[in-house]
């Protein structure tokens, strides 16, 4: 890192300690507490935004914190949409969601007040009030590689999460209440696209190694003209024949373990 001694093996046990901290606060942190954890490190913006980024995919909710608008824009127009069958899923799910009840005038400031008394029938009110807003804003965060229902399912639970922390708070107009639901349902997408991002590439990884330990086996068969053992893949490989077995397992190569 610029302008500090801090090793990889201190940063990663910072993260660690970062990340173990806001899983006891409930998967949420503010981003001026993270700044003050990193303060006198030396890291920049660019370094922090990392760090938030890497609690983003671990479903960490930064609070006060969104990536950069060309990073995450909304999905326009020329974005690739969900599968057929995802659309038709969506159909049904927002024809149950027309069927609700509409908003009386004055209706929501109501609710909101009753919610932060705590009544329990406001806040379902509300909630059934506020998911065709979190369906719309889902729609628009999607991104190809994750289920769409997943991401609907993901800020629906956001909703219920703040509708359900409303409970005590000196609440200001409509207008804001809303933009609070939205900006917390785009970093709760954002936490969940991270983490698929991360599993896919998981996987890329794991089936490029278990490609490669295929191509070591044919490669190490021809050259010797017999069968291969495990741990003459491990040393081709350069890896670990505890890794190799692993891999193995994947391939489904018929290796034996050792020369007998």
């Amino acid at each position: 890192m610029a302008d500090t001694q801090m090793t990889p093996e201190l940063f990663r046990e910072k993260l660690q300690t970062i990340l173990e901290q806001a899983n006891a606060k409930g998967g949420r942190i503010r981003r001026d507490e993270v700044g003050a954890f990193f303060s006198g490190e030396g890291l920049s913006e660019e370094q922090l935004g990392l760090v938030y980024d890497f609690l983003l995919s671990k479903k960490i909710v930064v609070e006060g914190y969104e990536r950069q608008e060309e990073q995450m824009a909304d999905a326009g127009e020329d974005a690739p949409l969900w599968s057929e069958e995802e659309q038709r899923w969506l159909e049904i799910y927002e024809e149950d969601l027309a069927a609700v009840r509409p908003e009386q005038p004055g209706e929501l400031e109501q609710l909101l007040i009753a919610a932060a008394g705590g009544d329990a029938a406001a806040k379902r009110r509300l909630t059934e009030l506020f998911l065709p807003e979190v369906s719309a804003a889902a729609k628009r965060l999607y991104r190809p590689g994750v289920l769409l229902s997943d991401v609907i399912q993901e800020a629906s639970l956001e909703l219920v999460l703040f509708v359900e922390q409303l409970s005590g708070r000196t609440l200001a107009d409509a207008a804001k209440v809303r933009k609070e639901l939205h900006a917390g349902i785009r970093r709760s997408v954002q936490a969940l696209l991270e983490e698929q991002k991360d599993v896919h590439t998981r996987d890329r990884k794991m089936v490029s190694k278990v490609q490669d330990f295929k191509d070591a086996v044919t490669e190490l068969k021809e050259d010797l003209g017999r069968k291969v053992y495990l741990d003459e893949i491990a040393d081709y490989l350069h890896i670990s024949e505890e890794e190799a077995a692993d891999i193995l397992k994947l391939a489904g190569e018929d290796v034996p373990e050792e020369e007998g």
